[in-house]
């Protein structure tokens, strides 16, 4: 790297040059204040998934940053944070690397905020400094696997359903997605490991290592799991190959979206259980879980809301805010309705112009934060327009933060 001397640790060669691109333009764009350029996320594990796309080489998903700035610098706004990344994008792709940025500028007093928690754990076990302060991430206050709540593991399963969903309903056939719906589908198998496991306070935090552990639970007869823990143990075995480019299987293996909807079903069944109490029906279960939610945590929720959509947009929805803000925080609401509508997907799919459920898909987008984005509002499927919907809430106001 021009920037500082090399980090003491050695990356594969095509995490290597997005991580020194990324590096170099952040200290050109951020000359004052910036301490530190971290790799998080499967890149630092070494455990990102490069494929052959033509005259390029693809990453399949994201390569995530975090730009650490001292604390009296001021944070770079989002439009030269996106700037930034259309740079590094233009970059790797004149070099023949096709990937996806995801770059969050931060303090370092966020840094010493951090609790428990799965990404703040892989941060401080896998985070490698490619530019700046070797010792920045000594910042985060240590904790044991054992100490990340149990909703964290709940969070994140919610996450992958969504991101699914996000790519099935994106057009208005699954065949327009055809490549991309596998490979999200193969996430959702990894994470629900990774969700699992933390409930059952088996987490390690990387991809072998969850397959591994995943297979000796399998091995032991006493084990009582909401999925065959076998069947799950070989889903997640093979995932976990194609994740890391062991084998040259087809990721076609993750097409069978309604068998990995039940077994995603019946985990988050289990969850949510353990997280409130047995109930018989999915909508109780929700509701509980919602009625548990502590009011200063939807407070947050909502303050992000109204943060992150400036102060005129917020206060044209104020009124509408208020009322969804007495049910539940935006999160919540989000995942209610995305809980719902992936259930739903094997039945909706089987017939795609059946009109199905309508008025319950009109009315759980009417409980989002923004019922209809712009470019939505057309759409002539129903239950594709909440998916549309709710993805962008997911995207516009849960991806940026925790609350």
């Amino acid at each position: 790297m021009s920037a500082s001397a090399p980090a003491p640790f050695v990356l594969a060669s095509y995490d290597a040059q997005v991580a020194d691109t990324i590096a170099e333009l952040s200290v050109r764009a951020f000359p004052h204040g910036l301490n530190a350029v971290v790799l998080t996320g499967s890149l630092a594990r070494g455990e990102g998934t490069w494929l052959n796309d033509g005259s390029l080489v693809r990453l399949a998903g994201d390569a995530d940053f975090l730009g650490v700035f001292d604390d009296r610098a001021a944070l770079p706004t989002p439009d030269r944070v996106a700037q930034l990344k259309r740079e590094a994008k233009e970059h790797l792709a004149s070099a023949g690397i096709e990937a996806n940025i995801g770059l969050s500028p931060v303090s370092a007093s966020y840094l010493r905020r951090l609790r428990p928690a799965i990404l703040s754990y892989e941060l401080i076990t896998h985070g490698k400094v490619v530019w700046g302060d070797p010792h920045i991430l000594n910042l985060v206050p240590a904790f044991a696997a054992s100490e990340i709540p149990t909703d964290d593991g709940f969070r994140l399963l919610m996450n992958r359903m969504i991101e699914l969903l996000e790519i099935v309903c994106e057009h208005d056939t699954l065949a327009a997605n055809a490549r991309e719906i596998p490979y999200r589908a193969m996430k959702l198998w990894l994470d629900m490991a990774t969700s699992y496991l933390l409930f059952e306070r088996q987490y390690v935090p990387t991809y072998r290592g969850r397959a591994a552990r995943l297979r000796e639970l399998a091995a032991e007869s006493s084990t009582v799991a909401p999925i065959r823990l076998r069947r799950f143990a070989q889903m997640v075995a093979l995932a976990t190959r194609c994740k890391l480019n062991e084998i040259d299987t087809e990721i076609r293996e993750f097409a069978d979206l309604a068998t990995l909807i039940d077994a995603a079903h019946s985990l988050w069944r289990w969850e949510l259980e353990r997280l409130t109490a047995p109930s018989a029906s999915d909508r109780d279960l929700r509701r509980r879980w919602i009625a548990a939610e502590p009011i200063a945590a939807r407070m947050r929720g909502w303050a992000a809301v109204v943060e992150r959509s400036g102060t005129a947009r917020a206060i044209a929805r104020m009124p509408a805010w208020i009322g969804l803000a007495r049910k539940a925080s935006p999160r919540r609401l989000i995942y209610d309705a995305a809980s719902e509508l992936l259930f739903a997907l094997p039945r909706l799919l089987e017939d795609e112009a059946a009109a199905d459920n309508e008025s319950r898909w009109n009315e759980l987008r009417r409980k989002l934060p923004i019922a209809d984005s712009p470019e939505n509002r057309s759409s002539p499927c129903v239950w594709r327009r909440l998916g549309r919907a709710i993805t962008f809430n997911y995207n516009s106001f849960l991806v940026p933060t925790r609350s």
